[in-house]
């Protein structure tokens, strides 16, 4: 079956999804423009795995991509100080 009628993903297998291409959640979170606390509810299962994001997982799995995942941004310090 190819990768592009596969429309949805269980929270077991987004969680290998994000092993599989070397990503900690954290990372995941980054690369997929969300906030640590949904790819958690996406891990656990309270949130609805997004069309594009199983899309994006299973394109990259298959034609074996490595995301290029953005550094952590580092809080701007206070300039008062």
């Amino acid at each position: 079956m190819s990768w592009q009628l596969i429309r949805e993903m269980s929270p077991e297998h987004f969680a290998q999804a994000i092993r599989v291409l070397g990503l900690k959640p954290a990372q995941a979170a980054r690369y997929l423009g969300m906030s640590d606390r949904q790819m958690r509810r996406l891990i656990r299962g309270e949130r609805q795995i997004g069309t594009p994001i199983v899309l994006l997982l299973n394109c990259m799995i298959t034609h074996r991509t490595r995301p290029m995942v953005p550094r952590k941004e580092k809080r701007p310090r206070d300039l008062a100080a």
